[in-house]
């Protein structure tokens, strides 16, 4: 049974066409045709069915298409496998990350991972919680950090650690100096926001609805360092984790009552062979946040 066969015959599945799949192979249309029909002659079995320009995907082969796929990722696991025995050092990692957790710690954390393994290529991309875990099912990425929340119950995953949720401020503000702050405190209050795509921002409003409470939108954006910036400069106050606020002195960091604590995790997914290199980064993950959870205990 022809490898190549096998894959053609998956992407004109996923695609629904047979031109879209030849475009996206970058192969001739009647070539394509030719091995899935043999392949079709060889199973003894249609599928696909083709009546004029409408094509479908028959029962045999919605059967067959389903474990060949999983094949085939196995097939590209195994490979990758190989080249890791080789290359031990070397390598690259994909990997996602919303954009509050990429303030904090990452950067250290790169840092370090690129200190101790030089020879690897980091590919790191930004984006909601949403987009992130969209770019981890078409494989855009291999590793994802999340909020637990985020995170599919069937994908693997280890805990990495947790943070807190407060609201940050300039030191002038008339709840600056509250040692925590209750949902009516926020009543008709000007919050720079989130928009829909942040936890923190379903988080803030969920605490607000369980008390009928509701503030004033001075600002909605999805760009941290602006809504920081104005929260800075008085416009309104915000959410942010507390690694966050620690990192900048022009604002005050005020927690919840009762706390909103966030906890992540790196995830990837399931039944696919992770590659040695994403197997270190995960590792150097939990090294590292493990130490710096000792430091914030030491400390």
């Amino acid at each position: 049974m022809n490898l190549k066969a096998l894959t053609y015959c998956v992407t004109v599945a996923q695609l629904g066409s047979f031109t879209k799949a030849a475009q996206a192979l970058h192969v001739a249309q009647p070539a394509l045709s030719m091995a899935v029909a043999r392949l079709e002659e060889e199973l003894g079995v249609q599928l696909f069915n083709r009546v004029g320009r409408q094509l479908t995907i028959t029962a045999e082969g919605q059967l067959f298409v389903q474990r060949v796929e999983a094949g085939l990722v196995q097939l590209r696991g195994a490979r990758q496998a190989l080249k890791d025995l080789t290359a031990l050092e070397c390598g690259e990692i994909r990997v996602g990350i919303p954009p509050l957790y990429g303030i904090g710690h990452i950067p250290e954390l790169l840092a370090q991972f690129r200190a101790r393994y030089p020879a690897m290529a980091m590919h790191v991309v930004e984006g909601s919680a949403d987009d992130i875990r969209q770019r981890l099912k078409d494989r855009q990425i291999d590793v994802a950090l999340l909020e637990q929340r985020r995170i599919d119950p069937e994908w693997e995953h280890v805990a990495l650690g947790s943070d807190e949720m407060v609201l940050c401020m300039a030191h002038d503000h008339p709840l600056a100096n509250e040692t925590a702050i209750c949902a009516e405190q926020l009543q008709d209050i000007d919050m720079l926001v989130f928009d829909q795509s942040f936890l923190q921002r379903h988080l803030l409003d969920a605490f607000c609805a369980n008390r009928q409470v509701r503030y004033r939108i001075a600002l909605e954006s999805n760009f941290v360092s602006l809504i920081s910036r104005l929260a800075c400069d008085g416009m309104g106050i915000c959410t942010l984790l507390r690694s966050i606020q620690r990192q900048q002195p022009t604002l005050v960091g005020v927690p919840f009552d009762p706390p909103l604590l966030l906890s992540f995790g790196l995830c990837w997914r399931p039944q696919e062979y992770l590659s040695l290199a994403n197997q270190r980064f995960v590792e150097a993950a939990q090294a590292f946040f493990a130490e710096s959870a000792a430091e914030r205990v030491r400390g």
